[in-house]
């Protein structure tokens, strides 16, 4: 299931400063402003680096122009739909508004120094439609008008201050004329999708900077360097950035935000900010060399081992020559940019080698190893595998301790997915045997939909893990209903249907299921949610001894919501 794309979408973890601007060291790079935004190194060394910071270096960041309201703002400073005032976005050819920013550029950045500020629409598809904002060219959809109005002001009122509006949803218009020499233009990536090979989208996305560099010269992008869904999973970013940054040197480009993990932990991470900050001095760099410096110092044991994986998996993404996801779990990963067997001997040659290892490195690389428990957990757990997981869930455990709780941009948790997947192990040691439609293959009467064809993870003989839906589970927005036709296997007198549940993505039980054989309804039952995990829901039928036909399960979709996620199907 894909979440819809938003270039914003860290912008929960993101602040903004009111400290003064820290200025950089010169550097010879195409790109004025260059941030790798994964957890931070030691401060002398991000210095080193020549990498900026949106903590240091905007004054307003993201889809934060609320900081600029008093305690009680004026209503005047919100859109306007005939006679509803809506609380949820703003008009921006308010007057008010606009004094509410210069009182808060005056107030903590002052006129003398330069800062960044976004002056962004909020996160969402509603359009001011007041006399003055339709005036400016406001039209459904379309807040372009008004926005840039907004930012032309504010350039001409602060001339040594830098303005930025987003290339995005309600603002994904041209302006009519050239911005100001101190405004310019966050472009997200999203649509020019990551890839190691030349795609027809790259053609595209050249082509909307060539005619944003008509409008201004000052073209930021908002681009992605891992899956947001997997933190944890090495992610091959080298040879895609470095194809990006020399396409984005030729357009103009003058500036580039990779939005990574933030402040949470990522595997690798240590290597690909000084490797990335160096292809944004210069996009031409040899990464592999450096590469293989930077981990000998960082990991004088380990580092051979890191870089040799490192760039066997450049190479054999680049082979492979698919697009990126950005948001998946293992299943995608494996079909993209991972290799099962060649991760499994690295991650056992790394494991093998922490007692050889002394600190600081063994510090480092215990951290890592335990993260990449995960990506084992999952390669087992798809290959119905259960060798050493409990080890491996201990390791894992052990992060939580360390200070990394959580493993994707959603906040997954390590603590919910260690007891989700704990449980998994005991319900199959449980069931055993017992269960006969363990490996029978199901038939779909209804399309199953595009990401979620494999029926046959709804009869592994494992249960999924409910707190995250990549994991074991098919998705399914079948309308009215899914329907699936269960053979009758000898013996088999129950018949059992796991469901999970998860608000956070719109995942909700079914309404109900019915079974029926020959045309003829043997139950019909309202799942309910299991006093042990409210994530998870399973209804039982009985089959009576005189069944002999094919037996047909009836999903019914919650129609309210986005999706119904099936877990596991049983027979006893």
């Amino acid at each position: 299931m894909r979440r819809p794309a938003s270039f914003i979408l860290a912008v929960s973890t993101l602040c903004f400063s009111s400290c003064g601007h820290a200025q950089q060291q010169t550097v010879n790079s195409p790109f004025e402003y260059r941030e790798v935004y994964l957890p931070e190194l030691k401060s002398e060394e991000g210095h080193q680096l020549h990498l900026n910071s949106v903590d240091r270096d905007w004054g307003i960041w993201g889809h934060n122009l609320s900081v600029v309201l008093p305690k009680n703002p004026s209503p005047s400073v919100y859109a306007k739909q005939g006679n509803i005032l809506i609380h949820d976005q703003f008009c921006f050819s308010s007057e008010t508004l606009f004094e509410y920013i210069k009182d808060y550029i005056n107030d903590n950045y002052g006129k003398d120094r330069t800062t960044r500020f976004a002056i962004l629409p909020n996160d969402n598809s509603v359009v001011c439609k007041c006399g003055r904002c339709t005036e400016l060219g406001n039209k459904d959809g379309d807040a372009s008008g008004a926005v840039y109005h907004l930012l032309e002001r504010l350039a001409e009122e602060f001339p040594r201050h830098i303005f930025f509006s987003s290339y995005y949803r309600t603002t994904s218009s041209l302006p009519r004329r050239r911005l100001p020499e101190n405004a310019g233009v966050l472009i997200s990536a999203m649509s020019f999708p990551l890839s190691p090979v030349h795609t027809s989208q790259e053609d595209r996305f050249a082509e909307l900077l060539n005619r944003w560099s008509e409008f201004t010269d000052r073209i930021y992008i908002w681009d992605y360097l891992n899956n947001f869904d997997d933190y944890f999973t090495p992610f091959p970013i080298f040879d895609v950035a470095q194809r990006r940054l020399r396409l984005y040197e030729d357009s103009g480009v003058k500036g580039v935000f990779f939005n990574g993990s933030g402040m949470d932990y990522s595997s690798m991470h240590i290597l690909k900010t000084r490797v990335l900050a160096a292809m944004l001095s210069d996009p031409y760099v040899e990464w592999r060399p450096l590469l293989k410096e930077l981990c000998h110092e960082e990991y004088p044991v380990a580092g051979n081992l890191i870089s040799e994986y490192m760039e066997k998996q450049e190479d054999m993404t680049a082979e492979r020559g698919t697009l990126l996801p950005l948001y998946e779990g293992l299943p995608a990963a494996l079909k993209t940019y991972l290799w099962a067997d060649e991760f499994i001997r690295f991650h056992n040659a790394l494991d093998s080698l922490l007692p050889t290892i002394s600190e600081p490195e063994y510090s480092r690389v215990l951290k890592m190893d335990r993260a990449l428990m995960l990506t084992h957990l999952e390669i087992n757990r798809i290959s119905a595998d259960t060798t050493g997981c409990v080890r491996m869930l201990d390791q894992l455990e052990k992060l939580i301790d360390q200070g990394t709780t959580s493993y994707s941009e959603s906040g997954g948790s390590i603590r919910d997915y260690v007891e989700d997947y704990r449980n998994m192990l005991k319900h199959a040691e449980k069931v055993g045997r017992k269960n006969l439609l363990k490996g029978v293959r199901l038939e779909p009467l209804t399309a199953l939909d595009e990401e979620y064809r494999d029926i046959s993870i709804i009869t592994d003989g494992l249960l999924g893990l409910p707190s995250n839906y990549h994991c074991g589970q098919m998705l399914s927005s079948a309308t009215p209903s899914l329907r699936i036709a269960v053979p009758n296997v000898k013996g088999m007198k129950s018949l059992c249907v796991n469901m999970t549940r998860n608000a956070i993505f719109h995942i909700a039980f079914p309404l109900r299921v019915s079974l029926s054989a020959d045309g003829q309804v043997l139950g019909e039952k309202e799942p309910k949610a299991s006093a042990d995990n409210l994530q998870h829901a399973s209804v039982e039928f009985d089959i009576p001894s005189n069944c002999k036909g094919t037996l047909v399960l009836t999903i019914f979709r919650n129609q309210e919501e986005r999706t119904m996620a099936i877990d596991e199907i049983e027979g006893f």
